[in-house]
Formats: C-alpha cells, sequence, structure tokens
C-alpha cells in the first residue's frame, strides 16, 4: 500500500507541465460530510495533476474537480499526499478516473525532449 510520501502508481504515464489553473473540488470528508474546496493546480498530465490544498484527503479518495476555465468536469481519485514533514506539505496528486482531455492543454509528444 502506498505511503503519504510514495506516488500511486510509483511511475508516470506522461510528462507533466508546470500550470495554475483555478479549480474547485466537491467531496465527502471521513465522516461523510459534502465539502467545496477552492484552490489550483500546480503542474497538470494528460491523466493527472498535483494540487495545493488546505484539506486532508486519503489515499484512493474520490472527488469531482471543476477547472474554472474552461469549465470542464471530471471525476479524480487521490493517488499521493505530500509529506507534511517536507516542503511538498499542503500538495496532493489526482489522477482522472476517465481517459479524456482534460485541461484543454495541448501536451508535447512524449519523445519531445529526445534527440
Amino acid at each position: 500500500m502506498p505511503t503519504a510520501t510514495q506516488p500511486y502508481p510509483q511511475q508516470r504515464r506522461s510528462s507533466r507541465l508546470l500550470f495554475r489553473c483555478q479549480i474547485q473540488i466537491n467531496g465527502k470528508d471521513a465522516q461523510g460530510d459534502d465539502f467545496t474546496e477552492d484552490t489550483v493546480t500546480l503542474s497538470i498530465g494528460k491523466f493527472g495533476a498535483s494540487l495545493k490544498t488546505t484539506r486532508h484527503y486519503s489515499l484512493g479518495q474520490i472527488i469531482t474537480v471543476r477547472c474554472k476555465e474552461p469549465g470542464h468536469v471530471g471525476q479524480f481519485q487521490v493517488v499521493w499526499i505530500g509529506d507534511p514533514e517536507t516542503r511538498e506539505a499542503g500538495h496532493i496528486g489526482i489522477e482522472l478516473l476517465d481517459a479524456r482531455r482534460f485541461w484543454g492543454v495541448e501536451f508535447p509528444p512524449e519523445d519531445w525532449g529526445a534527440l
């Protein structure tokens, strides 16, 4: 089982872009109560993103994310939680549960940096 400092899965499936996007997260907390959090992405990939957060999330937790521009809504799973004792405290990694172009960004090909 992954730990708070270990990404899940352990390797990324695509490259990441530093990209700040205002988003809204909706979900249920550990007590089953609905919550909404407005936050921003730190980086994005074809299959997910890393985010800043002020809430506590659990690995495997399903959340709904709305990207304020262009207005897409999708289901994501929390797959990584930053270690509270590091500069990654307050960051989470999320993975898109349905395969589609969510962020409205064209990503470079995987071999883009290769010579």
